[in-house]
């Protein structure tokens, strides 16, 4: 009987165990872009395992297929993703993820924007794009984002905007194809350091007026996740706020990790700006709120929402 009895125990211990490692096991999604860092250095320092956590990292090519994941459940958390595809889910879907942390910048200066022209282009500012053929990365955000840039000194609507795929926007501008073109970096660094592009305006996200800075992308949680699993979302904020510490207090140290995850050339993984990541406790929100209104000024959104509420509460 107590051999019977200790099997029992047995069975019921490794049956228990097996469930808590199941419920250990997170799906995490994160593009390939530089504000993905907190992402890397967690895995490479060991975070995830230090918390228990078994976690599937996924990479993804486009902010709107990494948003449609979440919210579908396909991975737990995405890490991470600019803030303008959150605002177009949230038009339909406002309840089915939650922001548990941000990046973006706290004063006027960003730097992370890039609006370049041909080397050799007689243009000389933004003025000068009126009848222009102007390129951004595909998407209503990005063209929206630099229309409000440029109606900031002439009327967009004279300009002919293009999408075009991030791989080959340089080549695009090289071609003649695109008169100019606005890009997050490191693909402005890039054109510049090929001979093909110069800055046709140096930080032109300063002339949004964005005073209090902005939160300009988000790290966020599925509503499923959260509902069935509140105790290992608690877990993977921890450890994103714990690579963010890392991050702050040398970030040097952690750039190579750019060309190890990204393929990112080292001199540019050394030099790419990058912005701020920042906790949900200390953002503005109110600021990014005033980013969201700007853009549904613009025309970006058919609705508008209050992006205050889209944040995760513990």
């Amino acid at each position: 009987m107590k051999r019977q009895a200790a099997a029992l125990l047995m069975i019921l211990f490794l049956m228990m165990t097996g469930t808590a490692f199941s419920e250990e096991k997170v799906k995490i999604g994160y593009l390939n872009f530089t504000q993905s860092l907190p992402t890397f250095v967690a895995a490479e320092k060991g975070l995830f395992e230090k918390e228990g956590l078994k976690v599937e990292l996924t990479p993804f090519e486009s902010g709107t297929i990494i948003i449609s994941a979440l919210i579908t459940g396909r991975i737990d958390a995405n890490c991470c993703s600019g803030m303008p595809s959150y605002w177009f889910a949230a038009q339909g879907a406002p309840d089915l993820f939650r922001i548990f942390l941000t990046y973006g910048w706290t004063s006027r200066q960003s730097r992370n924007l890039a609006a370049i022209v041909k080397k050799d282009s007689p243009l000389k500012d933004l003025r000068d794009l009126k009848g222009k053929r102007v390129g951004t990365y595909p998407g209503a955000t990005a063209v929206t984002l630099a229309k409000a840039i440029i109606r900031t000194q002439i009327d967009p609507e004279s300009i002919v905007f293009q999408e075009v795929p991030p791989t080959i926007l340089i080549s695009a501008l090289a071609a003649g194809q695109i008169d100019a073109f606005f890009a997050p970096e490191p693909t402005g660094m890039i054109a510049i350091s090929q001979g093909i592009g110069r800055q046709l305006v140096e930080d032109p996200m300063s002339l949004l007026g964005l005073e209090r800075g902005v939160a300009t992308g988000g790290f966020g949680f599925s509503s499923q996740f959260l509902n069935e699993n509140p105790r290992l979302a608690k877990k993977v904020k921890g450890v994103y706020y714990k690579a963010v510490d890392l991050i702050d207090k040398d970030l040097t140290a952690y750039r190579p990790l750019l060309t190890k995850y990204l393929g990112l050339p080292d001199w540019v993984a050394m030099n790419v700006p990058l912005t701020k990541w920042m906790k949900i406790e200390t953002i503005n929100k109110e600021a990014t709120q005033q980013f969201f209104d700007l853009l549904y000024r613009e025309g970006a959104y058919k609705n508008r929402i209050d992006t205050t509420k889209l944040y995760y509460k513990e």
